[in-house]
């Protein structure tokens, strides 16, 4: 069973982490809005998915429900904050709303409230026995404080046992229903993802707009369904800033003219692959439009949509580009094209 001090305690090493993050210099900045601000970093959105991983299932302690919920709450955001194609890259204002919640619930542990004896409400609060009746809730049959009661307590000397507020006691059973409420809640949830398998919808702008918009790596594989090495890659290929990385410093002359020979000794290899490519598609019946194009993504995406198999493209392209058409690759490649092209029919 989780307890309020082991959830309270990893929410206060997110807390630290987020702290950290706001004041480490060797955080990405990015432009939002016509300034810079410091992107949510990898670790750090890490942490709070590892946060929401502790509580969202097992048993958890009656006394954690009212943070655990505000945990819920502040996840709700998150997941908004993730799936958001215009949200400040260093989280929305509700998110780290939310949070704040959350950490109000933190300062201090809940302790069951207890009332005062009624021998001290009386002899030492100067309390009128109806008055204890009112503190502990006890009423007559018309609905009044019960002063009787309290007499009889006091006449026949013996002290009530210490006792538990009422007001406490509600709480916990409001608490108590609410929880009932989310675990119907998340039942409910995973029901309707084992029955229908949610589609991802990607973001229409391709990913080099998305780019000269400096929108963080992370936030763009979300947006286009692929993993952020794949984005990185992209960005490279293109030349393209990304994550606030300026790009390669100026080459030196010398540098310019070996990178030109280099290009040259490059073309006449591409020729070679070219000519070969194109005789191993001619016996293995692979449509060839492909070779116009000098990117590898963009090869591998016009052979899917020719319909080609993967074993077509890895053998149509692994003459040009022996290090990069294997099977794991192209199959990574052929995934992310369908979903895209699933996604806009």
């Amino acid at each position: 069973m989780r307890s309020w001090k082991e959830i309270a305690k990893a929410v206060k090493s997110v807390e630290a982490l987020a702290k950290a993050w706001e004041s480490d210099d060797q955080t990405p900045m990015v432009e939002f809005e016509m300034r810079e601000v410091r992107a949510v970093s990898k670790k750090l959105d890490r942490a709070w998915s590892e946060l929401y991983d502790l509580v969202a299932s097992g048993q958890i302690e009656p006394i954690a429900y009212p943070l655990v919920m505000a945990i819920d709450a502040w996840i709700d955001e998150v997941d908004r904050f993730r799936d958001s194609h215009t949200a400040n890259p260093g989280g929305s204002d509700e998110l780290w709303k939310a949070w704040g919640d959350v950490l109000v619930l933190t300062n201090r542990e809940p302790v069951p409230q207890m009332l005062e004896p009624i021998g001290y409400l009386i002899q030492v609060q100067k309390c009128s026995p109806a008055q204890v009746a009112k503190i502990y809730e006890w009423k007559d049959e018309f609905g009044q404080p019960d002063a009787r009661r309290v007499l009889e307590v006091i006449q026949s000397g013996k002290e009530s046992e210490p006792t538990v507020s009422p007001h406490w006691n509600r709480t916990c059973q409001k608490n108590a229903e609410l929880w009932e409420a989310r675990s119907s809640r998340k039942r409910q949830v995973v029901t309707e993802v084992v029955a229908e398998p949610d589609v991802p919808v990607l973001a229409p702008e391709s990913m080099e707009t998305l780019l000269e918009q400096n929108v963080p790596s992370r936030q763009i594989a979300r947006m286009k369904n692929v993993d952020q090495q794949t984005v990185l890659d992209y960005a490279r290929e293109l030349g393209m800033i990304v994550d606030g990385q300026q790009p390669a410093p100026a080459m030196t002359p010398d540098q310019h003219l070996s990178r030109v020979r280099n290009a040259e000794i490059e073309k006449l290899e591409e020729a070679k692959s070219y000519a070969a490519g194109a005789k191993a598609n001619a016996e293995s019946g692979t449509p060839d439009t492909h070779h116009s194009l000098n990117n590898y993504r963009e090869q591998v995406r016009q052979m899917t949509l020719d319909g080609c198999t993967k074993q077509q493209i890895v053998q149509g392209l692994k003459t040009q580009h022996p290090d990069r058409a294997k099977p794991g690759s192209v199959a990574q490649i052929m995934a992310a094209i369908e979903r895209e092209v699933a996604a806009t029919e």
